[in-house]
């Protein structure tokens, strides 16, 4: 697990934090409004139950008797007033109504039946608790409607109040988990930050092995890398081992017909010459190549810097100028020598085919190479014998030589890609992208 990788799970989680928690504000939030509403309808019938206890019908009017009801209903701008209506007529209002500019309901109920809903008049909201109700006399019935009114700014002041509290506590428990959340990160992934540093320690040669403790997940992976890494060392023993005795078998042999008479003839040197270097080289591409990538970082700028300061010296008859574009903490992950010989290469070529002008390019993560001249440039029909192994190109005007052979083998031991096509300059490009 990279560290970019535990940051996005921090962040994920973070984010569910951040859906959660405003989530279940909204749902109490909600919660606590339909249980305000119950609440004012059940208010406003007990307020009605006691109208009517006070009530006091006769034939030209109606009045009650006691005042008893709850103070709100005479205390102007109160939130709180009723009101009793005979068809379309008003008939009663309290005296906390006189100020407000309501209209009650004219809409006849069958009687007995009562109603809450919302009204808005004038740009206010009002809740209206209304029933329908046939008082008997002595000699008439007469329908009456009463209405208790509540304003909505009433009903919801308790929610203010209450929304404000929520907020301060979710504003407490959002600060407590991410307290939490970030302690749990911190914990669960040290670890993981302390075998991260164990391997780029093993990969830079600081160590061997891994050996910190682990939790008992972490403890498999880090027996197997250990496994890894001494297979990798017992390997790299037996590859120097067979090669010593591989060079020392054939030094004998390749020397003494170098000191033979025959071996002055053109053909015979030449060939003996080819033999001596594809054994040096073949041995040394098979002990170095890709072995020790766990430990080796090469800085590439000083190497450059001293291939093309010894190019330059080659080709100073063609005043090649060489172009540098490399990064000073760039680093290949690989053996020197392997390095060495692919920009050699590539940087030879291109500067037997350039007219002036050649140029480098390094780029990291991932690391790739580009070299480009303002040549000829390759054919497109010859370019795939480039790199085809036993076939002499270093007799193509261009320049391109035998050598790119041996860069596409190692650029292949290392799981890269070569590429060749045109460069903006002129001339051919050959592009190099490791995984």
């Amino acid at each position: 697990m990279t560290l970019s990788l535990k940051l996005r799970q921090l962040l994920i989680s973070i984010f569910l934090l951040l859906l959660l928690l405003p989530s279940s504000f909204l749902a109490i939030d909600r919660a606590f409004y339909t249980q305000l509403l119950t609440n004012t309808e059940q208010k406003l019938e007990v307020h009605m139950y006691a109208m009517l206890s006070e009530l006091s019908v006769s034939e030209d009017k109606v009045e009650l008797i006691n005042n008893t009801l709850a103070p709100d209903f005479y205390r102007p701008d109160s939130g709180l007033s009723a009101f009793i209506t005979h068809e379309q007529d008003l008939v009663w209002q309290s005296d906390s109504s006189l100020n407000q500019h309501f209209v009650p309901p004219t809409e006849e109920l069958p009687p007995g039946e009562h109603l809450f809903r919302s009204v808005t008049q004038h740009g206010m909201q009002y809740w209206i608790l209304s029933i329908s109700l046939l008082f008997d006399a002595e000699d008439y019935t007469r329908p009456l409607s009463m209405h208790v009114v509540q304003t909505h700014e009433r009903l919801i002041a308790p929610q203010k109040t209450f929304r404000a509290t929520l907020i301060q506590w979710f504003i407490g428990i959002g600060i407590m988990l991410l307290l939490l959340m970030l302690l749990a990160y911190y914990w669960t992934t040290k670890p993981l930050s302390r075998l991260d540093h164990e391997i780029r320690r093993v990969e830079n040669g600081s160590q061997e092995q891994l050996t910190g403790r682990y939790p008992a997940e972490l403890s498999i992976l880090k027996e197997d890398l250990n496994l890894l890494l001494q297979n990798q060392n017992r390997q790299k023993q037996r590859y120097r081992h067979h090669l010593s005795d591989l060079a020392h078998a054939l030094k004998t042999p390749v020397a003494v017909l170098q000191t033979s008479a025959l071996s002055q003839q053109p053909e015979l040197k030449e060939q003996l010459d080819r033999i001596t270097a594809m054994i040096e080289h073949q041995l040394k591409r098979a002990s170095s190549s890709g072995q020790d990538i766990w430990k080796k970082q090469i800085t590439v700028k000083p190497l450059i810097e001293k291939l093309t300061s010894a190019l330059q010296k080659i080709y100073r008859d063609k005043n090649v100028a060489f172009t540098v574009d490399c990064a000073a903490n760039a680093v290949f992950r690989g053996d020197e020598t392997d390095l060495m010989e692919i920009l050699g290469n590539l940087l030879d070529n291109a500067s037997k085919a350039c007219r002036h002008q050649v140029y480098v390019t390094i780029r990291q993560n991932p690391f790739s190479l580009c070299v480009e001249d303002d040549g000829p440039g390759v054919p497109v029909a010859k370019r795939k014998q480039l790199f085809e192994r036993g076939t002499r190109l270093d007799t193509y005007r261009e320049g391109h030589g035998v050598g790119l052979a041996i860069v596409a083998e190692l650029v292949e031991s290392y799981s890269g890609e070569l590429v060749l096509d045109d460069s903006p300059l002129g001339g051919a490009r050959f592009s190099v992208k490791f995984n």
